[in-house]
């Protein structure tokens, strides 16, 4: 009978017996998510006013205390793309700020008026992801590693649970609720892009499609994706059912079910492109806004 043998067979941070690159896929997995955080952190304060940031963004506007919508705001801000054409007024609402909260509202206490919108509901998008069990396994091995890599030593204990703070973890299923809620809202955002107001000759609204409402609409198919292909959501409409075929309702459980099971097969694709493309319509927006670059209109003015 042969020996059992405990791995990692060589002792100290990063050592192993391994001779492939096992590094290569936590190292490249920490610098993109890392990337993303710190892009959607500052994108996040940009807009607030506190500090330098005052300086950046929506707050910098001298009516800011009193705006009420994007119009008081337009010329400094880059929350959205609010651009004349001889079509009307394009509308294109940066994904990171939607549903757009202005903090200045009156429902809101003014001890938190120097928050930026963004501030008031990226914990939701978060959340949703930073609990996702593909996201888990991933920054858990970028940048906790646990574990480092399969039969490669650390310094520290072996994984413990998700304990302490990492309890968090189990309201994924609540997440995933509020994502819902998101998907119809950046539709919304995605109709009012393509729905051109206060033309200069005092025409009607018309129909455009800009390259900005393109983005958006890839965005909406992304995390539409992404969030139907939710391991949570797979079991919302498919677990613990026993009968497929027994009512329509059934019926309809079941096919919802074959469609996330099938975006949960890709759902590390859908989870890391959704987010990427998440970041660049943010990124588009803001320096089509802070950089004069034109947001083309496609087809405009029908």
């Amino acid at each position: 009978m042969s020996e059992s043998v405990k791995l990692p067979m060589k002792k100290g941070f990063g050592r192993t017996d391994r001779t492939d690159d096992w590094w290569k896929g936590p190292t490249a997995m920490a610098a993109y998510l890392g990337l993303m955080i710190v892009y959607a952190t500052w994108r996040g304060f940009m807009e607030s006013d506190i500090l330098f940031f005052s300086e950046l963004g929506a707050s910098s506007c001298e009516n800011w205390d009193s705006a009420k919508s994007f119009k008081d705001v337009s010329r400094c801000q880059t929350m959205s793309i609010e651009q004349e054409s001889k079509w009307g007024t394009s509308h294109v609402l940066s994904p990171l700020y939607s549903p757009l909260i202005f903090p200045q509202s009156s429902w809101i206490p003014k001890d938190l008026w120097w928050l930026s919108p963004a501030m008031f509901i990226l914990v939701f998008p978060a959340g949703f992801r930073g609990t996702c069990y593909y996201y888990r396994k991933a920054y858990y091995r970028a940048f906790f590693q646990q574990p480092t890599g399969c039969a490669v030593s650390k310094p520290w204990n072996e994984y413990s649970g998700e304990k302490g703070i990492f309890v968090v973890q189990n309201l994924h299923r609540i997440f995933m609720y509020i994502a819902l809620i998101y998907l119809p809202i950046l539709t919304y955002d995605l109709w009012l892009s393509v729905n051109f107001h206060d033309a200069p000759d005092g025409s009607a609204d018309s129909f455009g499609i800009s390259v900005g409402s393109l983005i958006l609409l890839l965005n909406v198919i992304l995390l539409t994706g992404y969030t139907l292909g939710c391991h949570a959501f797979r079991h919302v409409v498919g677990g613990g059912a026993n009968n497929w075929s027994g009512t329509i309702l059934n019926k309809a459980k079941y096919l919802m079910w074959k469609i996330s099971t099938k975006l949960n097969e890709r759902h590390k694709d859908w989870a890391l492109i959704s987010l990427f493309w998440v970041m660049f319509a943010d990124f588009y927006i803001w320096i089509c806004q802070d950089f004069g670059i034109t947001d083309y209109v496609l087809i405009g003015g029908l």
